[in-house]
């Protein structure tokens, strides 16, 4: 089973940051949902909101002041995570929060699976939903980006099995945004380096190809 999940925070840095809203939906072996986990977390004492945060989600300290302690919401998560398979959008920022109880056997960065299915492409959640035609309103709220990230999960594991293409516990790190937080189980690859094989393949196939039709 699957348990895709998404965090607001109050930062992109898991060590100094803290998280604002959980949202996962746990999906059984043909995406149905049989699941969900959603809360507000409290801000942390002495802590305040960013204002570039409410702008972006709309969260205000207000709506946390009743929030649960973040590490009682993780460790909530946590079991109802169990042993399931972890799906995020950007698994390096989502699993790094997380590691502050735990840190999952498996997992699938749907960023990362984009990347591998289409190499050079955007890969944000934005992106992905206008590629594959999935309804995104409210981004940057927990429960509606975990809902678009299932619905380009289930495009995008459709085309990478079909494919027999190696998805599970892959990161993609590149220059332009490279990986704050590794999972101990990550397998990690260049993004640079695999899109310049992937060009290189592509440019022998040509040549093959064309070689085929001189041939004929």
């Amino acid at each position: 089973m699957y348990v895709v999940l998404d965090f607001e925070t109050t930062g992109l840095d898991y060590k100094s940051e803290q998280i604002i809203e959980i949202g996962a939906v746990k999906l059984d072996q043909w995406f149905q949902e049989i699941g969900t986990f959603h809360t507000m977390v409290a801000l942390s004492e002495h802590r305040s909101l960013p204002e570039k945060i409410t702008e972006l989600t709309g969260i205000t300290e207000l709506a946390l002041m009743e929030g649960m302690n973040e590490v009682v919401a993780l460790n909530m998560l946590k079991d109802f995570i169990g042993n399931d398979i972890v799906v995020a959008q950007f698994a390096s920022f989502d699993l790094g929060f997380l590691s502050k109880v735990t840190e999952p056997e498996l997992f699938i960065c749907t960023r990362s699976m984009s990347q591998l299915l289409n190499p050079g492409e955007p890969a944000s959640l934005k992106d992905l939903v206008a590629r594959y035609d999935v309804e995104l309103s409210g981004h940057h709220r927990s429960m509606n980006d975990v809902k678009a990230t299932i619905e380009v999960f289930k495009a995008m594991k459709l085309r990478a099995d079909v494919a027999m293409l190696p998805y599970t516990n892959l990161l993609f790190s590149s220059e332009e945004r490279p990986l704050k937080f590794i999972p101990v189980n990550a397998v990690v690859a260049n993004l640079e380096g695999y899109i310049e094989s992937q060009k290189a393949k592509e440019s022998e196939s040509d040549a093959a190809e064309e070689e085929s039709k001189e041939e004929q």
